[in-house]
């Protein structure tokens, strides 16, 4: 009877240990855990509409090419005109490669200004090229 009473003994112990993990693994686990439903919301409030995107990198587009076309280009100005393009906050997808292209023309002229590589400033004439000839409404 002694055995027996110990067997019931371990065999319930086991048990509590065994429901003690499956709690915690429910209780820790990223299904039952409660999420922030306004989340989703505000990231896609957060993205521009294309309208917008369009009229803030129309502005940067400009000043770029303003400078560009007064010879007025600086390593200065073109890291602020960059960086006016880094705060931009919810890139809608579909300009996902202008925005890229177009700091990577500025990054080439900046390779130009700083070490007068000729290379450079040719690339980042012909990506800026491109640009507005895939994007016409960069030229109005």
């Amino acid at each position: 009877m002694n055995n027996m009473t110990n067997k019931i003994k371990i065999l319930i112990f086991s048990s509590l240990i065994l429901l003690a993990l499956i709690l915690y693994l429910i209780l820790t686990s990223d299904s039952v855990r409660p999420t922030d439903q306004a989340t989703p919301q505000a990231e896609q409030a957060a993205v521009l509409s294309e309208g917008d995107y369009q009229l803030k990198v129309k502005e940067v587009f400009k000043a770029y090419e303003e400078l560009s076309r007064d010879n007025n280009l600086t390593v200065e100005k073109i890291a602020e005109l960059k960086n006016e393009l880094f705060n931009f906050k919810g890139l809608p997808a579909k300009f996902k490669n202008l925005h890229i292209n177009f700091v990577l023309a500025m990054d080439r002229m900046e390779d130009y200004l700083k070490v007068n590589d000729q290379q450079a400033r040719n690339a980042s004439q012909q990506i800026i090229s491109q640009l507005k000839a895939d994007y016409s409404w960069l030229n109005d």
